[in-house]
């Protein structure tokens, strides 16, 4: 069943997978941070832009100059945080300007017209925005909002001790205080989504991180096993059509002990770029343990299974491995075929792929293998052989 040198015969069954960019050759690669509080920033700045355009008006028709000019000023202060928050690079200068803003506005119209109007309301979401910022050192965040809180308890103090400087009509304090309100439920709901963002991406992160292996960005064997479950469970009704390669880079242990692990490492990285370039979307590259690689193909039968196999085989030996510093290693790969058969467990199709790539290295490796269903004796011997008890 071996074929060493065979080049492709059929078509590629179907377009290239877009996988996204392979990953660095670095052992721990950095996630570049997400951008959600920058987000939340611009849309709370965007929100503060309209709010004070309403206060301006407001301001102009009950004849109060001095708020109106400086609700102008908190336009224009906004409009600069909305634009500095354009990139990650001055989210953290856009966030300071918002929560300066915010807080010398509501102490200004405080004082002026007083804590019936409802100005204060607008602090309170600035706390919680202060706590959310992802450039500030938590020492600095608590101190951002004891302070925030301390200026808020203050004010209120201060307001049962002093008139404010203009007596305004009961009509426009109450259309200031909904208002205010409504501006505060509107900032609670941007705030909130904005949370709820977070949380989900930072369990999406997490998610990602439990199933996928660190070094070359496939999906670890936790992963495969329940794709492929979940794979199986769609074609329980009929005749499964689920295809399983083995792949084991020859003498991986060589490399490792003469070129060092850095070299293996790259080369392992470099095979599972050369995996994408040649699996489509719908398949799933796992990284099996150590050298071995596992790749599931739905709706796959064997011969397509067993192109495909010949494709990967030639894309790793056809060109060498760049392995740093103008180095480079002809490298070959081992690779097991099975399909899943009706009726059997997804382990069964992987021990027999496994089988065949026992196979393939007794009879001199560098091929490709379509694996057998072994029975009796032969079965229970491959069930307890484990790929990691395999010598290279």
């Amino acid at each position: 069943m071996g074929c060493p040198t065979a080049p492709p015969a059929h078509t590629k069954p179907g377009p290239p997978a877009d996988h996204g960019p392979t990953p660095v050759a670095t052992m721990h690669p950095i996630e570049a941070p997400n951008d959600n509080f920058r987000l939340l920033i611009r849309q709370a700045s965007a929100l503060c832009v309209l709010v004070h355009s309403l206060y301006i008006a407001l301001f102009v028709w009950a004849r109060v100059d001095a708020l109106a000019w400086l609700n102008v000023a908190s336009v224009l202060t906004h409009c600069v945080a909305f634009w500095l928050s354009r990139t990650d690079r001055h989210v953290r200068a856009a966030s300071l300007v918002l929560i300066a803003e915010i807080t010398v506005h509501a102490i200004a119209a405080t004082v002026v017209i007083g804590w019936e109007a409802g100005f204060h309301y607008l602090m309170l979401p600035v706390v919680p925005v202060a706590m959310l910022s992802s450039s500030e050192h938590r020492m600095t965040k608590n101190a951002i909002a004891l302070c925030l809180s301390a200026i808020y308890l203050g004010l209120d103090g201060w307001s049962d001790n002093n008139p404010p400087q203009y007596l305004l009509d009961d009509t426009v304090l109450d259309l200031l205080r909904y208002q205010n309100i409504v501006t505060l439920l509107l900032a609670f709901i941007v705030l909130s989504r904005g949370y709820y963002d977070v949380v989900t991406q930072a369990q999406a992160a997490l998610a990602k991180e439990a199933s996928t292996d660190p070094l070359t960005g496939a999906v670890n064997r936790r992963r495969l096993m329940d794709m492929g479950r979940s794979e199986m469970a769609k074609q329980q009704h009929g005749e499964p059509h689920l295809a399983l390669l083995l792949c084991d880079l020859d003498h991986f242990k060589r490399i490792n002990d003469t070129h060092g692990h850095r070299a293996g490492d790259l080369v392992l990285q470099d095979f599972y770029r050369r995996a994408l370039g040649v699996t489509r979307s719908t398949d799933t590259i796992c990284r099996w343990g150590g050298e071995e690689f596992l790749i599931l193909l739905p709706d796959t039968p064997t011969a397509g299974a067993r192109d495909l196999a010949e494709r990967l085989h030639q894309a790793v030996v056809t060109t060498p491995f760049r392995v740093g510093s103008g180095k480079v290693l002809h490298v070959t790969v081992t690779i097991g075929v099975a399909t899943v058969r009706a009726g059997e467990d997804l382990l069964d199709a992987v021990h027999r792929a496994d089988a065949a790539l026992y196979q393939g290295k007794q009879q001199g490796r560098n091929q490709v293998v379509l694996g057998q269903a072994p029975t009796g004796q032969d079965a229970r011997r491959e069930r307890a052989r484990s790929p990691a008890m395999r010598q290279d």
